[in-house]
């Protein structure tokens, strides 16, 4: 099986020397990277990123797309996109994963045949440029939280499905984001994993309890026998790639709890 983890949050608390290292010696292959696009000099931080990961026999498998519910990047937006399409496509990862969920709450009252419209045209000419560069768009499943009493398109995953198959493009895929998962559609999930079948291409694999904490998986809630069953159904033999977002473990700890990670991993994998 493979297994992977997103290393560039290791990296922000350890330095990419070290991160790359535990991760390789805790058996990981593969990694989840996304260079600093905000940066100035992102392009020479992310080759310099990618020759240590490289050197530690490891494979950038996926990158994420940002993303502007927030305001984060406010009108800069699609500049990071485009950085990170370009990173995608230098390292050879082979997806980015996508929120499909923005919209012009200024300017546009809110309906889900309008956000539905409005994704597929902000994100129509970037799946078509992802197959040209060598990749595909892995639109994420994410969970309502109604930030600042807005709705959140595609937090429902007949909404996620309808969109990825509006661009009727084999460069339009799922990253089935466990946790998320869990957040908004807990008692249906593996039903709707099944639903998606080769539409998952890539994951994100955490835990909780209800909430997005991005748990060591099997230390919250998630049913993963049945999850893991809906999987197999579904015929996914990709990546199953940790992410974690919260914590500090004590580094002197962080070897061992990395190797368990990957454990845990394999172990869900062989269920």
């Amino acid at each position: 099986m493979k297994t992977g983890i997103n290393v560039d949050f290791i990296a922000g608390k350890v330095g990419m020397e070290k991160a790359a290292k535990y991760v390789a010696d805790a058996g990981f292959k593969y990694v989840d990277y996304t260079p600093p696009l905000k940066e100035d000099n992102w392009e020479a931080i992310m080759k310099e990123h990618l020759k240590i990961i490289e050197a530690n026999g490891l494979i950038v498998h996926q990158t994420h797309t940002p993303f502007n519910r927030y305001g984060s990047y406010g009108d800069k937006h699609t500049l990071y996109i485009e950085r990170c399409m370009e990173a995608t496509a230098y390292m050879g990862a082979e997806f980015t994963a996508v929120h499909g969920d923005e919209f012009d709450f200024e300017n546009m009252e809110f309906s889900e045949e309008a956000a539905l419209n409005y994704n597929h045209n902000y994100f129509a000419p970037y799946v078509e440029q992802s197959g040209k560069m060598g990749f595909k768009m892995a639109f994420e499943t994410v969970f309502e939280e109604n930030s600042r009493g807005r709705r959140r398109y595609t937090s429902n995953p007949e909404e996620l499905l309808k969109l990825i198959l509006s661009f009727e493009s084999e460069n339009a895929v799922c990253c089935w984001d466990f946790g998320h998962a869990n957040v908004q559609f807990p008692k249906t999930a593996p039903e709707w994993i099944e639903k998606f079948g080769s539409l998952i291409k890539c994951t994100h694999l955490h835990d909780n309890a209800g909430n997005d904490s991005h748990q060591m998986p099997t230390t919250g809630d998630i049913k993963w026998q049945d999850t893991m069953n809906a999987l197999k159904k579904a015929g996914y033999n990709g990546v199953m790639s940790i992410e974690y977002a919260h914590g500090n473990v004590p580094e002197i700890y962080l070897p061992e709890f990395l190797k368990l990670t990957n454990k845990i991993t394999e172990y869900l994998w062989n269920l």
